[in-house]
């Protein structure tokens, strides 16, 4: 048998066992998950899922075949004995499926299991899969070997990557036959342009690792010039020089996309580039907050808030006040410390302490507040509140992870601070505290309570909560859902997918229920976390035992699966302005009602119905708003001025002089000069 012939066939081995298991994945990537998936997403998943498989069991294999140069001792060879290697390698497969499944045997998963029992365990799935593939590619290459025929590099991986196409395939849609009782997916994928893109993703990702590898190659040669050993032992050397280059290219690359993200959200939007005119909010003139210091979210924060008119007019009813919002920035003052002193001086500043209650909104990662959460109040309440915000990052949530550790610490302080002065008024004439969180917002108003369970709450004096789309990632949850601990009273917090499994609860439970959780069970946001990469989730247990819009036939797949939920998470936040929704990450049809029921407030059916209505209009006019007047020329400024100037005498001439005025001494601009109108010629 020829060295050559037999060496190619091992310096392949690797990447046809990886393309093998890649394949099999293909039709697997195609099943219906948490939210419908269009074709470009759907191209991503199948991609990344074909790339990242090939990558981790060509590596696997690549060490099993170092391995088996190990207990040869020809590790230090330059030209090994092919056809000794070859075997060993195939004996080492054979072995590795025995190994992988053994493993997976005694680790069986458990209820909320460890995470590194669950590692170990889906590494044996990977050990047990490469050594299956490597065995049936090293087969055929030993028996086209012996039969002595030329066998291409890459065929003997083809009829093996067939029959696996074509079996998970019929493993799909058996599973799909599960999903007969949801409604139909609403998703229209292009089977050829999804797998079109996905083969031009995978072949991407591919290139680059073929790259990386060949970089960690030229490492693995110049070591072993130098020490004693083959090059095929300095791999791993190789591949960590070259991804830490990768790494830190990486790394520059994201930092300047965030300094971008942030000066996008703490820019001025012309849609809102004035101050507001009431007193009652953060950045009016009144304000001990400057505007300017304001993130975007912050200014359309204090903007949008509903008026004591609007609320009575939506209320059907004459009595209401003017609400009252509080929002402080990154920018508006130095230290998180110095930040809710602020907060606690527009509170003094606004008589916030006065009213019967004060809602505390932990923002998501850009600063955004929830308009119907807050409106909801503003509205049930007949303005009787104020709401605070702060800002603690500038980015999406999905950027601002890192941030969590500084939105804790600020939520904590400010919780700190409301406490000590709640709690030096009046027993009788104390503001009920409610708490609320979105996404990460939830995640970092939960936080100053771990380690504390709902005891904490009550001893910071927190009377109500409520929480949408919790992460995954929160720990408090975790601690207080699962558990036995002596500072959690379980009857005090509940989790729900909707109002009608609130209403679903006796009298007694729900009059004892003070924290409440929203999380919808087909929200990519709150079930999407980095161990589904090697940790079947407990909501993808049992396929009769799964909430209904969880895919029966929903199968997970270590990178595959991941991939899914990462699409899903983003697909989860797909909102239409205007037509609210309870599904995903779309809270805004909760709200409302959970509002109504858990803080007690007296309103009619026919009046949350208006609320309803009135909120879904809302949206779309401050859609609309925003996006005509954000452009230059159509800003609120400008809106107001033109407004303004329409009246030539009065009120628009004094303001065509201060534009004048302005313009000639501060901009220096010869747009603000007077001057007599050319005379017309005939």
């Amino acid at each position: 048998m020829p060295r050559q012939r037999l060496s190619h066939a091992l310096g392949h081995r690797a990447d046809q066992a990886g393309s093998l298991i890649a394949a099999s994945q293909v039709p697997l990537s195609f099943q219906r998950t948490l939210m419908p998936r269009p074709t470009v997403d759907q191209a991503l998943v199948t991609g990344l899922s074909m790339a990242t498989n090939h990558a981790l069991v060509s590596l696997v294999q690549e060490s099993i075949q170092a391995t088996a140069l190990l207990l040869l001792r020809q590790h230090r060879t330059a030209r090994p004995d092919d056809r000794r290697w070859s075997g060993t390698t195939l004996a080492l497969d054979i072995g590795a499926v025995a190994a992988g499944l053994a493993v997976q045997r005694a680790l069986r998963p458990r209820h909320r299991e460890p995470l590194p029992r669950a590692a170990v365990r889906t590494g044996g799935l990977w050990l047990s899969l490469t050594g299956a593939a490597s065995t049936a590619i090293g087969a055929l290459q030993e028996l086209s070997q012996r039969s002595g025929g030329r066998v291409p590099r890459l065929l003997p991986a083809v009829p093996a990557a067939s029959a696996a196409v074509v079996a998970g395939e019929l493993l799909r849609r058996r599973d799909a036959r599960r999903n007969a009782d949801m409604p139909a997916d609403p998703a229209r994928i292009s089977l050829p342009e999804a797998l079109g893109l996905g083969g031009a993703v995978a072949a991407g990702v591919s290139g680059l690792a073929l790259g990386e590898r060949t970089l960690a190659d030229l490492v693995a040669r110049g070591a072993s010039r130098l020490l004693p050993g083959s090059h095929e032992l300095y791999r791993v050397l190789g591949h960590a020089v070259a991804l830490a280059g990768l790494t830190a290219a990486t790394r520059r690359l994201v930092e300047r996309e965030f300094h971008s993200i942030e000066g996008h959200e703490t820019a001025v939007e012309a849609a809102f580039d004035i101050p507001p005119v009431n007193p009652l909010v953060s950045g009016s003139r009144e304000s001990h907050v400057d505007f300017a210091t304001l993130s975007k979210q912050g200014r359309r924060f204090a903007w949008t808030v509903n008026s004591a008119d609007t609320i009575r007019d939506v209320m059907g009813e004459t009595d209401a006040r003017s609400p009252i919002r509080v929002y402080v920035g990154l920018e508006s003052a130095g230290t998180e410390e110095a930040r809710v002193a602020l907060v606690v001086d527009e509170l003094e500043r606004t008589g916030a302490f006065d009213r019967d209650w004060i809602l505390v909104a932990s923002p998501t990662g850009t600063g955004y507040t929830n308009y119907a959460a807050v409106s909801a109040l503003e509205m049930l309440a007949r303005g009787d509140c104020a709401t605070i915000a702060m800002q603690y990052a500038a980015r999406p949530s999905v950027l601002s992870l890192g941030q969590v550790k500084e939105g804790r610490r600020q939520t904590g302080l400010l919780l700190d601070a409301l406490h000590r002065r709640i709690g030096a008024l009046p027993v009788g004439g104390r503001p009920k505290l409610l708490l609320f969180g979105e996404s990460l917002g939830a995640w970092t108003s939960q936080d100053p309570f771990v380690d504390r369970g709902t005891a904490g709450l009550l001893d910071d004096g927190i009377d109500h909560a409520i929480w949408i789309g919790t992460p995954e990632f929160s720990k408090w949850k975790e601690q207080v859902l699962f558990d036995d601990r002596p500072d959690c009273d379980p009857a005090l917090i509940g989790v729900f997918n909707g109002i009608d499994e609130w209403r679903a609860l006796s009298d007694e439970a729900r009059a004892q229920l003070r924290y409440v959780m929203i999380t919808h069970y087909n929200d990519g946001v709150a079930r999407f976390g980095a161990q589904i990469a090697i940790q079947r989730p407990e909501w993808l247990g049992r396929p009769e035992s799964r909430p209904p819009t969880v895919p029966k036939g929903m199968r997970w797949a270590p990178m595959t699966t991941f991939f899914q939920v990462l699409v899903d998470m983003k697909n989860s936040a797909n909102v239409v302005p205007g037509q609210f929704a309870a599904t995903g990450h779309d809270y805004r049809a909760d709200l409302l009602p959970f509002f109504h029921a858990v803080l007690g407030f007296d309103a009619t059916d026919e009046q949350l119905a208006r609320i309803t209505e009135w909120m879904e209009q809302d949206e779309l006019a401050r859609s609309a708003w925003i996006k005509t007047h954000g452009a230059a020329g159509r800003s609120l400024a400008a809106a107001v001025v033109e407004e303004a100037m329409k009246d030539g005498d009065g009120a628009g001439a004094e303001i065509e002089r201060l534009v004048r005025r302005v313009a000639a001494h501060e901009l220096r601009a010869g747009g603000g000069a007077e001057s007599t109108p050319p005379s017309s010629t005939s």
